[in-house]
């Protein structure tokens, strides 16, 4: 194979965005979806909530009536699993972040001990979803099922992924070819027996996955897709294949046994290449089975920041950096032999632990001779991505810096704090305050490391040393509880933060949830998610992006267009006829109103105050309307209705005293 020019970078190494493949097509929706995740940050959580739900803008972001719309309608439906102690969130996090605790299913793996779990991790990243037609009466349904490195967070490394759908609507003018891949089924049923009570329905699903025909690109044959969990029998490395001519290996993190192995692929004829980072081949060179000189080209690109800088989320900026100072975050085992190419692309790092005790899922690739169609453009691709390393000698390379010894430490605390955190509980305090009970003392072996702890949105407390429980004073407010809650570990000057989920004993109730979304929507809102429902467009304020602080929020001066805007009567009995589950999303609307009402008197402006007024009488008359359509005269509306006889229909609400224009007014 020739290296490709440095101008087909971009052609073969673009960003595409995990959230286009997530959004259903219009006329669908989504009806179920798993994304696993070794780390994740708030944020990315939420992008992906609003894709599923078809709410998130052409930046991948969306509005505060959106979001709040995504997570009412996907709770219960999507899942992201993650390793315990491994989710962060920015420094001034919106309070509706507190509702994300509903989606997490936390696992509970020890990474650093060598007892409980070995030092395991659960770093599989794939996403499982499946849409369904938004009309109950049309059949069908699409999968769509994402495997690679990545992880559900802010950094912007090089990672490589595989994308398989059930239709060809979307093959981005590839030719593509059926395939059936029961692996992917195997997946779920392994997931399926980690979280029994919190994915059982997905066993409703295992035939129709078993069923499924995934769409393959021309080119290329998906031989196997693995979830390996610790302890699985047969588990190690893969297996070198007969007349090697080339091994290529990317990764971002190695050690010396994984690197020994491949190096031993094949004769000496076979060329070895090696892409890793500066720090990686530092590690791999001190270790006393180091084999990086048997490699003919050692590459570097820079280290992924968020495993490196644990803790920060990455710059906007970071968009516009150069390609050849993006970080490395791709796992990638490929072979040239006689047959034509395999590759082993997914999460497993080039690691023992990877490939012995961790949960990585993964997925072996086929190149069959003549290559063509997707599998050439895959090796030009492969070939681009080369050219960005950097050329490193074994011989250079030297010892850890200070800074990154320190940042180690950090790291090894974190993981010590997380797994002892693993069983710790919280509930109410006294005097409104929190209390949080471990099972032992949860700080870190070194004692000159300091652990605080703080709910989602507020101010951080000492934790003191050697005590096993935590008193977090004056934080036990409905609208800041959650199970998530902060934790940080400081030293030298250094510090590390992240969110873990610790439990509320009795749990949150879904008054916790009406309490978060009446605080962060305001009667604006509340109106414009109302129309959004019933007309399938938006006829007031969206309330700005999604985790915007509630002063940035733009308000408009329109109110008369807000207050006549209000929803008719025509318009609720057209959605109760066409779909009836779509009235019980305003019946859930105007409990958050109803709560938003009890809880304050205080009014960001005249306006918003004439909009909280108008919502009332809306609310009143709503009520009325959904008594009348449960009073036996159901089969009536809908003859009237659907015969477009507004008089006759328009009578009958009138006789119990409704407006017959707009609902909620004189």
């Amino acid at each position: 194979m020739t290296s490709a020019p440095k101008n087909t970078v971009q052609l073969h190494l673009a960003h595409l965005s995990q959230l286009d493949h997530l959004r259903p097509p219009p006329g669908w929706k989504t009806e179920r979806a798993i994304l696993s995740t070794y780390s994740a940050h708030t944020s990315v959580l939420a992008a992906m909530l609003l894709a599923l739900s078809g709410e998130e803008d052409e930046v991948g972001s969306g509005s505060r009536v959106g979001f709040a719309r995504a997570i009412t309608e996907l709770r219960g439906k999507v899942h992201f699993v993650l390793q315990s102690g491994r989710l962060t969130l920015p420094k001034n996090p919106s309070s509706i972040v507190a509702l994300l605790d509903r989606f997490i299913l936390q696992v509970p793996w020890d990474e650093g001990s060598m007892e409980a779990y070995k030092g395991q991790s659960w770093h599989a990243k794939f996403a499982l979803v499946r849409h369904v037609p938004v009309l109950k009466e049309l059949p069908g349904e699409r999968w769509v099922f994402m495997l690679g490195s990545r992880n559900l967070t802010l950094d912007m490394s090089w990672d490589i992924g595989l994308v398989l759908k059930t239709d060809d609507e979307d093959a981005r003018g590839q030719k593509t070819i059926p395939q059936p891949i029961d692996g992917i089924q195997k997946l779920t049923t392994k997931l399926i027996q980690l979280f029994p009570r919190e994915l059982k329905d997905w066993s409703l699903l295992k035939k129709s996955l078993a069923n499924a025909k995934w769409r393959v690109p021309a080119g290329m044959v998906i031989d196997a897709i693995h979830l390996d969990f610790p302890d699985a029998p047969g588990r190690g490395y893969p297996k070198p294949l007969p007349n090697l001519n080339r091994v290529l290996a990317i990764s971002p993190f190695l050690d010396g046994t994984t690197v020994a192995t491949i190096a031993a692929w094949g004769d000496g004829d076979v060329i070895h290449q090696l892409i890793s980072t500066r720090m990686a081949f530092e590690k791999v060179a001190i270790q006393a089975n180091n084999k990086l000189n048997q490699f003919d080209v050692l590459l570097a690109l820079s280290p992924p920041e968020h495993e490196v800088i644990l803790g920060s989320s990455s710059a906007a900026e970071e968009e516009q950096v150069a390609a050849d100072q993006i970080g490395l975050h791709a796992k990638i085992l490929f072979a040239e032999h006689a047959a034509g190419c395999t590759m082993w692309m997914g999460s497993p790092n080039l690691t023992s632990r990877a490939w012995t005790r961790n949960a990585e899922c993964y997925a072996q690739v086929s190149i069959p001779k003549p290559i063509k169609d997707a599998g050439k453009l895959l090796l030009e691709g492969l070939e681009a991505f080369i050219d960005l390393g950097k050329p490193v000698s074994s011989d250079e390379l030297g010892g850890l810096s200070a800074e990154a010894c320190t940042q180690q430490r950090l790291s090894e605390a974190r993981t010590q704090v997380s797994a002892r955190l693993i069983k710790a509980v919280q509930s109410l305090g006294n005097n409104g305050s929190i209390l949080i009970k471990c099972t032992g003392t949860p700080h870190p072996d070194e004692s000159d490391i300091k652990l605080s702890c703080a709910p989602l949105t507020g101010q951080l407390t000492l934790w003191p040393l050697g005590s096993c429980q935590l008193e977090i004073k004056n934080a036990s407010q409905s609208v800041s509880a959650s199970d998530c809650m902060r934790f940080c570990l400081m030293l030298n000057g250094s510090e590390v933060e992240w969110v873990q989920v610790i439990p509320w004993n009795p749990a949150l109730t879904e008054d916790r949830d009406t309490a978060v979304l009446s605080d962060y929507l305001g009667p604006r809102q509340m109106l414009s998610w109302i129309h959004e429902v019933l007309n399938g467009y938006s006829d007031g304020d969206e309330g700005g992006v999604w985790d915007d602080p509630p002063n940035k929020v733009k308000k408009s001066s329109n109110i008369t267009t807000k207050v006549l805007g209000l929803p008719s009567i025509d318009q609720a009995l057209r959605m109760w006829i066409k779909d009836k589950t779509q009235l019980d999303e305003v019946d859930r609307i105007l409990k958050i109103c109803d709560q938003r009402l009890k809880v304050t008197s205080r009014y960001a402006s005249p306006e918003d105050k004439m909009v909280e007024i108008h919502l009332r009488k809306f609310s009143r008359s709503w009520k009325a309307l959904r008594n009348g359509l449960k009073g036996g005269q159901h089969e009536y509306l809908s003859q009237t209705i659907s015969k477009g006889d507004h008089r006759c229909c328009l009578s009958f609400i009138d006789s119990k005293k409704w407006n017959t224009q707009v609902l909620g007014g004189r």
